[in-house]
This record gives structure tokens, sequence and C-alpha cells, in this order.
């Protein structure tokens, strides 16, 4: 059976993380909305509260509090009963989690920013799907953490930790991010879109019809003397037509 992350020998320091790998893994890009002055904006409510929900269109809990919004993610649900679908962006880091919320819920929302560029339909895709299973990923990626653009592991908080890759909402409503870039790059790891558990991914493949992937190394217990290599997979969800990174941990060995 072959495992899927494989501890590696210890080797030199970690280098300051790289721009870009190919041009679908590419960071440094800017992914918050900010004002001004620089810092990151928040999006008042036009009501008291307004529905969040993951990328399958179920509904994940309710915002009462300004949002925050990732620049670059959008789209389009018909969640509402109504008519035609309604415009959807990824608000992070709200007192029900990160997913997607109506942009008519909000007061001033900014408008639709998706570049193309930045996450490029490949060659080819695979012919059969993979299935996620978000609590197999939490497990296999517990206790790892990778560094910073820097080449630095955090010295405090609760950044770059492997399980924030894997299965985010426990129960029957958990879902997996999938990435603008995997963690590899700088500002690498932002979300676009989450996935539910037991959906399925389709993985991308190159000119050769080999998978499109990332192999990074992070580090057991914020140990830089243990290694190990975690692989990311580039594609999108069967449903879906947008294409990113996701945690191989979540759909198991292949």
């Amino acid at each position: 059976m072959v495992v899927l992350l494989v501890g590696v020998s210890a080797s030199a320091a970690p280098a300051p993380l790289p721009a870009a790998t190919s041009r679908y893994n590419q960071g440094d890009a800017p992914g918050r909305h900010r004002d001004a002055d620089g810092k990151i904006k928040q999006f008042a409510l036009k009501a008291g509260e307004a529905p969040l929900y993951d990328g399958g269109g179920r509904e994940i809990g309710r915002v009462n509090r300004p949002v925050m919004l990732n620049i670059g993610a959008a789209k389009s649900m018909d969640l509402d009963g109504r008519p035609g679908a309604e415009n959807y962006a990824w608000a992070w880091a709200t007192n029900a989690g990160s997913g997607w919320i109506a942009r008519d819920a909000l007061l001033d929302a900014p408008p639709s920013d998706v570049d193309p560029k930045r996450n490029p339909k490949p060659p080819r895709e695979a012919e059969k799907p993979l299935v996620i299973d978000a609590a197999c990923g939490r497990e296999k990626l517990a206790k790892l953490r990778h560094v910073d653009s820097k080449g630095e592991l955090p010295t405090s908080g609760g950044g770059n930790r492997g399980e924030h890759y894997a299965g985010r909402n426990p129960g029957d409503k958990d879902y997996v991010y999938l990435l603008f870039a995997a963690p590899n790059v700088r500002r690498g790891g932002v979300a676009k879109d989450s996935l539910p558990s037991a959906s399925k991914f389709i993985p991308a493949l190159d000119e050769n019809s080999k998978p499109i992937a990332e192999v990074m190394t992070m580090y057991r217990d914020d140990d830089l003397n243990q290694p190990v290599e975690v692989t990311f997979l580039y594609g999108r969800a069967e449903d879906g037509a947008t294409w990113g990174w996701l945690a191989r941990a979540n759909v198991g060995d292949r």
C-alpha cells in the first residue's frame, strides 16, 4: 500500500518561498480586500444577519457581524428559491466560519474581480473523479505545520497548520477548501471555494496526461527535524468550473 505522507530526512534550513512554481500555482497575490490605508476591510451587512454557505450550497451558519472578503473569489448559485442565480463573495473568518455570502446581503460589496489567468483550465482532466473524505484528510494532516513566506515556522498563533487544508466543519456539513495556490508559494493557501465531504473532485492533467501536483514539505510538531512530504492536486469540483488546489490527503492514496 502506498502511504500518502512520507517522512523525509532532515535537510538544510527552509528557504523563502517562491512567488510561483508553475502557471497553475501562482502566489504573491493580494488575498484580502483592504482599505486605502492598507488595513483589511470589513463589509457591513444590510440586515442583522445573513446565511453563509459552503460551495455545495449548504447553509453552514448565520453571519451577524461585518465580514472580510477574499479578492478574486466569486460564485453563482441559485439558493434563494426565486428564478435565476445569485452572486456570492467569499467571506473568511466570520463568526460562522469561512464560506459564501450573497453580495446582495452586503451594504457595499466589491465588484467581482476574478482573474481567469490565475487558475487556468488544464489541457486535460482525469476521467475518474476522486471522492472527498474530509475527516480522513483532517486525521492525516494533523500536527503538521509549514513555513511562512520567509521560510520560517510561525512562533505563535495557529497559522500554517496542515489541518487547515482538510475538513473544516466536523459533522454532516464537513467540507474542505479549494485553494488559489498550494501553500508552497508566497501567500499561498488562500481559499477560493469549499467542497463538501463525500462530493467528487476531478484531478487536472498536464499535456502528458499526468496529474498536475505540487509536493511540499511540512513539519511534524513544529520540529524542522521531522519533515513530511505533503501533496496538493490541481482540479475542480465535479459540478464546478473553477480550478484550484486540494490537499491529496482529502481524497486518499492512489
